[in-house]
């Protein structure tokens, strides 16, 4: 019996499933080929689920997951899934299936809902997902399956242009999925293409992913978790609708994204766009509406152009010529824009100010070479950078530009073998810039994982220590008083739009995880636009205003990654409730999965301290315990709070089956501790986690 690395454990499973206690979470190299190579079995897919292989072979049906989303806005919204090509290798047919056939898929799947009709306020619709839909022979060639839990994206619109791709083939009801709605018809026409859609959409984009698929330890064919719910919405690329995300049966997470009414959200950012402010003259993408690229996307798409057919407010009066992408106030015709572009300007004014701003940034306060050529893209007096600010510029500039290096090695070793941009050849302010703004490598035509960042190392930085630099001073920098002083010197205006302006928990920056993507227990997920309502927790998930609590595993159990630990558990907010002020009553009202070993749960929003803490174990033993208040605020890296301030061990108990007390109950209670972590080298750098830490359950203790 061990009380083993409690801590790394936890670190660990925050990164893969929800405090998973698994080793080799997240896949990797291959593991001992010597282990088993099970066959695939017939498959068998039913309404409640699809007939997957187990760790140890067996076969076991796993069920579907749920997408629930609520209309709280005054509009329609027209709902569509789409699920992206897997290319050579379908990782989560290969864990179900337990198999290292490669089932190629080419195609992108889109789901409409109520094409064309859509959902109107006040309403919902649940769309039940098995893990895939097996195709009938011949639907498509080389299409064999729709995955639906890996890599898939809910488009909310409030408009239908440019939805639906004409080349795109009709298919008939997929095997195993279904639709409910409440105050609606929910009905779903399903279509197979290769395009996916294009930015150029009324739409907000989010993101989520059911499950895990690893290579468990020993084993040489990938095993799928199928217990977490991964999601994000994607307001790194762009800023559109209020949406928010929760997982389904776990109340005890709050939303990501924007539960503001519709309206209130809008006004928000047209007021970011005003005159004089921090994002006057921000792009806007060229539609009726406000739309806003992310800090990316106003580089990466300011050459982007439509088809002359599009219907858009800003085209040239050429009708062979194309219309831009992006476009500005300026350009847009009244009453959302001054319609005051002439047809040069038409095709060529992509920002203003804000972006402009950046672009001095970067132009005056550090070297470029005229080969470089930051020169013409620099207005204005030069900007007064401090010394401590040009620093880290010119050694984020210098990180990028030892990639291109290295990305030029790599066209010189014809190791790229896709077809690449010649303008990538030379470094060059605007492309380091893109880059530097995505935080993403030079490795176009290479394939994605080539020259990644993590191996780019210059004098005196690494990847682990330059990247929370360069999120901590950089992106957040408008947080710093030398930068309220002077506005002009915000690195990233777009930031302070999505976490200041908007309150949102979401990304604003690709590397921006401290509420970005979330994995959570949960049967699906819950998403609303334009308020609250369907939500299961109606506020807003914070890393501070939670905690994880991680069992100890014992050692007779840590390689069995089929034996749970918890059977179910839950909180209660003490003084909230008038029939149960002091939380007497049993509300454990989550239930653990019965086939993963996980060690521990998330607490993520509760509606206030102190709270009641209860959980059963896999002997019926009950453990309960009060977390007296918030853990104090945590400046390092890593903190030990003062336990008197969390958590009472008088507080705490450990009752037996029978009803009585556990004779090791006092042993568990005074295991635990809290504990607060920051790891410098994650791409959550500056968030700080909060952990009960505890022994392992109290028929192991010694």
């Amino acid at each position: 019996m061990r009380h083993t690395s409690l801590i790394s454990r936890a670190l660990q499973a925050m990164a893969c499933a929800s405090v998973l206690a698994l080793a080799g979470c997240g896949g990797g190299s291959d593991p001992d080929s010597s282990a088993p190579k099970p066959e695939s079995p017939p498959l068998h897919q039913t309404s409640v689920g699809v007939a997957c292989l187990d760790y140890d072979g067996n076969q076991v049906m796993v069920p579907p997951k749920t997408i629930t989303i609520h209309n709280d806005s005054d509009g329609t919204i027209y709902p569509v899934l789409v699920i992206g090509a897997k290319g050579a290798e379908d990782q989560w047919v290969q864990a179900c299936l337990r198999t290292r056939e490669a089932n190629n898929s080419k195609y992108v799947y889109k789901a409409y809902v109520n094409e064309g009709q859509g959902i109107p306020s006040n309403s919902s619709v649940t769309i039940t997902l098995p893990v895939f839909s097996e195709l009938p022979a011949g639907t498509l060639p080389d299409g064999k399956y729709i995955t639906w839990w890996n890599g898939g994206r809910v488009v909310l619109a409030d408009r239908t242009d440019r939805l639906r791709i004409a080349s795109d083939k009709l298919m008939g009801a997929p095997e195993g999925v279904s639709c409910e709605g409440k105050g609606t018809a929910c009905d779903l026409s399903v279509y197979a293409g290769t395009e996916g859609l294009s930015e150029n959409t009324y739409a907000q984009l989010s993101e989520y992913t059911f499950g895990d698929s690893i290579f468990p330890p020993k084993q040489n064919t990938r095993l799928l978790i199928p217990d977490n719910v991964g999601y994000n919405i994607s307001y790194v690329d762009h800023v559109y609708l209020p949406v928010a995300i929760g997982p389904k049966n776990n109340p005890y997470i709050g939303y990501s994204g924007s539960a503001q009414p519709l309206g209130q959200f809008r006004t928000a950012l047209e007021k970011f766009l005003q005159n004089g402010g921090v994002g006057e003259g921000w792009p806007l993408y060229n539609l009726g509406a406000v739309k806003l690229p992310g800090g990316y996307n106003i580089f990466a798409q300011r050459p982007g152009t439509l088809s002359p057919n599009d219907d858009v407010p800003v085209k040239p009066a050429d009708p062979n010529k194309f219309p831009p992408v992006l476009t500005v106030l300026k350009c847009l015709p009244p009453p959302l824009g001054q319609g005051g572009c002439n047809e040069a300007e038409k095709e060529t004014l992509h920002f203003g100010p804000a972006v402009q701003n950046i672009q001095n940034l970067w132009g005056t306060c550090i070297s470029w070479t005229p080969e470089e050529d930051a020169a013409r893209h620099v207005t204005g007096a030069p900007v007064n950078c401090s010394p401590e600010l040009k620093a880290k510029l010119e050694a984020v500039k210098a990180f990028f530009k030892k990639s291109h290096e290295q990305y030029l090695a790599l066209l010189a070793g014809n190791t790229c073998t896709e077809p690449r941009d010649r303008k990538l050849e030379t470094f060059t302010y605007l492309e380091a810039l893109k880059h530097i703004y995505g935080w993403v490598p030079f490795n176009e035509g290479c394939g994605a994982a080539a020259n990644p960042l993590k191996d780019t190392v210059i004098p005196g930085w690494t990847h682990a220590t330059i990247q929370p630099m360069y999120i901590h001073d950089l992106q957040y920098n408008h947080l710093e008083q030398y930068v309220k002083d002077d506005p002009k010197l915000t690195f990233n205006p777009y930031v302070k739009l999505i976490h200041d302006d908007l309150q949102m928990s979401a990304y604003g920056f690709s590397v921006d995880d401290a509420v970005g993507f979330m994995t959570e227990l949960g049967d699906g997920l819950i998403f609303t636009v334009g308020g609250s309502r369907g939500l299961e927790n109606e506020r807003q998930f914070t890393y501070p205003g939670g905690f994880s609590l991680t069992l100890g595993v014992p050692g007779s159990l840590d390689s069995q990654l089929t034996q749970p630990l918890i059977k179910k558990y839950g909180v209660c907010a003490m003084g909230r409730e008038a029939g149960d002020p002091g939380c007497e009553q049993d509300k454990q009202d989550v239930s653990m999965p019965a086939h993963t070993q996980i060690a521990g749960f998330r607490v993520g929003t509760v509606e206030s301290y102190p709270v009641k803490v209860r959980f059963t174990d896999l002997k019926d033993n009950q453990y309960t315990f009060v977390i007296k208040a918030r853990f104090p605020e945590c400046k390092a890296l890593q903190c030990l709070p003062d336990k008197a301030l969390v958590i009472d061990p008088a507080d705490c108990r450990v009752i037996d089956s029978s009803g009585a007390l556990h004779p090791k109950s006092g042993n568990w209670c005074g295991s635990a501790y809290p504990y607060q972590s920051r790891d410098p080298q994650a791409k959550d750098a500056q968030t700080t986690k909060n952990f009960l830490q505890t022994g392992v359950p109290v028929d192991y203790q010694p």
